[in-house]
């Protein structure tokens, strides 16, 4: 049994699916296996994967049920203990799963990396480093989810005891699940590019924007309510960090909190 399960879900994405099976094929970590979940894709994506001359792919077919569907199939296609996301469109760079790996460790339950943004052409059009530190990223899921959700490293026990993944917030289940993570175990990040996330018309990100933002704010609105990341609110050194922290929680009502984000 690989150590390591990396769920790749796909639909119609053939334009850049070989380019995200290479790049995860050509990790200098080498345990793991890549199950790739087609969610009912009517072009090509099957018949590519299918493809690989690469015993570490498998297959896995289901009809077009979506994104939270296609990635509990993926779970429960697999034992391995520690679980990698992969989106169908992205790059990992060669050493992502070693390095996040290296830091998934004691109680830590994911680990996430800094990530760069590339249009169509693989063109790079931003970048952005997480902070490695579990208080400072539970700061950061109270203004907005910090971490791209194919860039995730996680241990599949945690997520199957906080729930799995879940279609209450729409397009946000990568969200809601990271909150639900943090209640029992710490978060973690490598600071440094591992991971290029590609920004195309596509996108599902690119839809259903409105419905995502409704359901967004509902979520924010429970983690606001959350002790395991109020907790953590005190203490952010970033200034404009702090600032936003203070307003995000005046907006909440969260009057005790909004005083403890001015305090050092």
């Amino acid at each position: 049994m690989a150590e390591v399960a990396v769920l790749l879900p796909v639909r119609n994405g053939e334009r850049y699916l070989r380019q995200a099976v290479d790049s995860m094929l050509g990790q200098t970590f080498r345990d793991f296996e890549l199950v790739v979940v087609d969610d009912g894709s009517t072009d090509g994506s099957a018949a590519l994967a299918e493809a690989v001359d690469d015993a570490r792919l498998r297959l896995v077919r289901q009809e077009p049920l979506g994104l939270v569907e296609a990635l509990r199939r993926g779970l429960a296609e697999t034992t391995a203990p520690l679980v990698a996301r992969m989106d169908a469109d992205d790059l990992s760079l060669p050493t992502r799963l070693e390095r996040q790996l290296a830091a998934l460790v004691g109680d830590v339950v994911l680990v996430g990396c800094g990530f760069e943004a590339i249009d169509e052409d693989g063109r790079v059009t931003g970048s952005w480093l997480l902070p490695g530190d579990d208080a400072a990223l539970r700061r950061r899921l109270l203004l907005r989810n910090p971490f791209a959700h194919g860039s995730v490293v996680f241990r599949r026990d945690a997520v199957v005891q906080a729930g799995g993944y879940r279609a209450d917030y729409g397009a946000n289940e990568d969200y809601d699940l990271w909150r639900r993570l943090a209640r029992d175990g710490r978060l973690a990040a490598r600071p440094e590019v591992l991971y290029r996330y590609r920004e195309h018309g596509d996108a599902v990100t690119k839809s259903g924007v409105e419905e995502r933002v409704e359901a967004r704010e509902r979520l924010r609105d429970e983690l606001w309510r959350d002790p395991a990341l109020l907790r953590a609110v005190r203490g952010e050194r970033d200034r404009a960090e702090r600032r936003a922290l203070v307003r995000e929680a005046l907006r909440r009502r969260r009057y005790v909190a909004a005083l403890r984000a001015t305090l050092p």
